[in-house]
């Protein structure tokens, strides 16, 4: 069964309006999501309630607090910047149907695998390259990220202020 699959037969559709939040911070959840259309970011607050973002999500992503799948708390908030559909599954029947069936097992695992290297890639960038390259990077890999996303989150999202994502605009 492929992950789709799995979707349909296990999941239920949720809609949600533009600010709505699928999950928060510090909640139990339990599930992934799969975006079917719309616009989410997925965002970390600190103890003085400063927002990070740690993603941008489109349709087709998949999304879940590996922590909360673990039996712990959500450790970052998932709320929609668009209207958008989603396609909620519980972890508990997805790994039940991986332990039946080596195909569903093998769809799980590149799920994994693509958050992995997701997580990867994002690390690398903040690490290891500047502001300016990490803006390049975002638009190289959505151009039209201004048509769903704020300047002020795409700043939060490339750690850096909003007088600074100015400045590398308008160099």
């Amino acid at each position: 069964m492929d992950f789709q699959q799995m979707a349909m037969q296990f999941g239920t559709r949720q809609c949600y309006s533009k600010k709505d939040f699928i999950f928060q911070q510090g909640q139990n959840c339990e599930h992934l999501y799969v975006i079917q259309s719309g616009v989410l970011k997925g965002y970390y607050s600190d103890e003085n309630g400063k927002d990070f973002i740690k993603s941008f999500l489109f349709s087709g992503d998949v999304i879940a607090s590996m922590t909360a799948l673990q039996g712990g708390k959500a450790s970052f908030s998932l709320q929609a910047l668009r209207s958008c559909e989603v396609v909620r599954l519980a972890y508990a029947d997805i790994a039940r149907q991986a332990e039946k069936d080596l195909s569903s097992a093998n769809h799980m695992i590149k799920i994994l695998m693509a958050f992995a290297m997701k997580k990867e890639q994002r690390e690398y960038e903040l690490l290891c390259l500047s502001a300016q390259q990490r803006y390049q990077a975002l638009l190289a890999r959505k151009p039209d990220i201004y048509d769903y996303v704020t300047q002020g989150d795409i700043a939060k999202y490339l750690g850096i202020t909003p007088v600074a994502l100015s400045r590398i605009i308008h160099q």
